[in-house]
């Protein structure tokens, strides 16, 4: 599993070059060498698609094929900072295809496109029917290049061996481009411009990136803008203009999301081998979404691996290193991400070799221990979900005053409030410009906006482990709100180290295809999924929770009106409460993991 080289931790981070370019320092990409084929490949329907083809230049043919479809163009993402062409270093075949409508492949973009099923099946075949091709085909990539993975696989092209997605996001109302049903205007903006933008200097000032957004008051503005729906003008045109409407034309899950969306059926189809890799600081729950419906729907006898390393959504692809934010790992972090997809491809498209060498079928990092666990299962079987309890003399949005405790109330208590204004969201602006404060919330909770809840010091180590929920009793003055939440390590040095984040817009608390608005006043219990925690808190720490309400300029604030979120106009401050007694309960269920 161990790989020390400092080549691959120097690699650029997309994420932190899209930051540079939004501040106006758009970072030098390096290009890949000269393709020994550039052709476009016709699919079903007479669309053609921009397709390279490197092929090994010191070994005879044919060869077996790792095909990445993607909407990154080399001018922007510059694909040689992903290593592809280490595959044909090591004998196979290397094709890249820009999807529909990017760059110079013909029809129209569009998110997730119904067309990148039959697109992904066409590719596949076309490369076994060429002569440098030996018919055996895999898929790899991250991102939206994870996604086209499984879109492919589900059409089932006879000639498809493996898969491995990595950080995909696969359920769009609880990850990109919404978070809980809480629609992400930053992402979609800067994301839909980064795909038709020509280089990194096109990107526009302020549209990707906290600090960026900072600098730049128009960028503020549009972001706040109401309605919604017209931020986009004057940013994008036609079909990537297309694809922000039609995101806040469709609120609910509905058919048009369906289309989009692998459902139970599609998952069922996929009878591949997949490693699927993502990462602890992805902030996305896309691919652990991924794995439980592989699991629970997927044939059982495919091979299956998932591998969630210390790593952000860059790192999952092209490696990490022994710190990131707060933590340090040390050398038990080292990890050869290629290797392990190397070994992957050569046991499927070359048949040499046992596979990765993963000692589980499922491998996470512990940070705190600094250990990897390796189980058959996923959830792990050993982890037990045990309520932590909120309790407070009402006043949990003054520090010291809210306390998590492993009791239930045993009787009345008030409730704690606080007032969400989305005219002026808090932005931390210290974690903002010091990317060394992003995973420290203390400019957070000392928020009046926000509620803080604490343990006792902890007098021994406690391993959280999965993905968890917090049952909340909430009322509002206001038909709808947000409801943001942190679980974060609290350590002797009184700093705030966020674990996990979840999000809920209120009105989508019974299902993401339906909006139920609130009746004010009246306390409602409501689920708040939270991301993947694999942490060891140690004996002499704390851990802590944070309530607020907006995650901004990630998350559109909610305007707490109930009207269309892409046409409504208005704005009212709510007032939110969070009741916690012995009749209305509220708990995080934290999944620890037993010695």
């Amino acid at each position: 599993m161990s790989s020390s080289s400092d080549e691959k931790k120097k690699l650029p981070n997309i994420v932190d070059m899209l930051n540079q370019a939004s501040s106006g320092r758009a970072p030098k990409v390096e290009l890949m060498p000269r393709a020994t084929h550039r052709l476009h490949v016709r699919m079903r329907d007479g669309v053609e698609l921009d397709t390279w083809v490197w092929l090994p230049f010191d070994r005879p043919g044919p060869y077996p094929t790792i095909l990445v479809r993607t909407p990154y163009k080399e001018e922007l993402m510059g694909w040689t900072r992903l290593g592809t062409l280490r595959y044909r270093d090591a004998g196979y075949a290397v094709v890249h295809q820009l999807i529909r409508g990017i760059g110079t492949s013909g029809g129209a973009f569009t998110f997730n496109s119904p067309l990148d099923r039959p697109d992904g099946y066409d590719t596949v075949e076309w490369i076994a029917s060429q002569s440098w091709s030996d018919g055996a085909v895999g898929m790899d990539g991250s991102s939206y290049a994870g996604m086209t993975q499984l879109t492919t696989a589900l059409t089932q092209p006879p000639h498809l061996k493996c898969i491995v997605p990595a950080v995909v996001s696969s359920d769009f109302f609880n990850h990109m481009p919404g978070h809980g049903g809480i629609f992400s205007r930053q992402h979609t903006l800067g994301w839909t411009q980064f795909t038709w933008a020509e280089s990194l200097a096109d990107i526009a000032p302020g549209l990707w990136g906290t600090a960026a957004m900072l600098a730049n008051p128009a960028s503020w503005k549009r972001l706040l803008h109401r309605p919604a729906i017209e931020a986009v003008d004057g940013v994008l045109v036609e079909d990537r203009k297309q694809h922000y409407t039609d995101i806040l034309s469709h609120p609910v899950f509905d058919d048009w999301w369906a289309a989009r969306t692998l459902m139970p059926e599609d998952y069922a189809k996929i009878n591949v081998p997949t490693l699927v890799v993502t990462g602890l600081f992805d902030g996305s729950m896309g691919s652990q979404h991924l794995w439980h419906n592989l699991e629970r729907h997927a044939p059982r006898d495919a091979e299956r691996y998932l591998l969630v390393g210390p790593w952000d959504h860059g790192q999952a692809y092209i490696g990490g290193g022994r710190t990131y934010g707060p933590w340090d790992f040390g050398p038990a972090s080292d990890f050869d991400l290629f290797g392990t997809r190397l070994a992957f491809f050569d046991k499927h498209l070359k048949g040499g070799g046992t596979g990765p060498k993963l000692p589980g079928r499922t491998t996470v990092f512990v940070t705190g221990a600094n250990e990897w666990i390796a189980a058959e299962l996923y959830p792990h079987p050993s982890a037990v979900l045990k309520p932590l309890y909120l309790h407070s003399d009402g006043l949990a949005n003054l520090r010291g005053h809210g306390h998590l405790r492993w009791e239930a109330p045993a009787a009345a208590q008030p409730h704690d409030t606080f007032q969400s204004d989305p005219s002026l969201p808090f932005v931390p602006v210290g974690a903002s410009l010091d990317t060394a404060l992003e995973f420290d919330l203390r400019e957070t909770e000392r928020q009046e906006d926000v509620l803080v809840y604490s343990t006792e010091v902890l007098s021994a180590p406690l391993t959280i482990f999965g993905e968890f929920v917090i049952k909340l009793h909430v009322s509002a003055d206001v038909p709808d709100c947000d409801i943001v939440c942190w679980l974060a390590d609290v350590p002797p040095d009184g700093k705030t180290r966020r674990l996990a984040e979840g999000f809920l817009r209120m009105r989508f608390r019974e299902g993401f295809d339906r909006q139920v608005f609130l009746s004010p006043g009246k306390p409602v219990e409501v689920t708040v999924r939270m991301s993947h925690v694999s942490h060891r808190v140690a004996a002499g720490d704390r851990l802590r929770l944070l309530i607020g309400s907006t995650f901004f300029p990630l998350l559109d604030p909610n305007p707490n009106t109930g009207e269309h979120i892409g046409t409504g106009a208005e704005v009212r401050v709510a007032q939110q409460s969070v009741h916690h007694d012995h009749v209305r309960p509220s708990h995080v269920l934290l999944p620890v993991l037993q010695a």
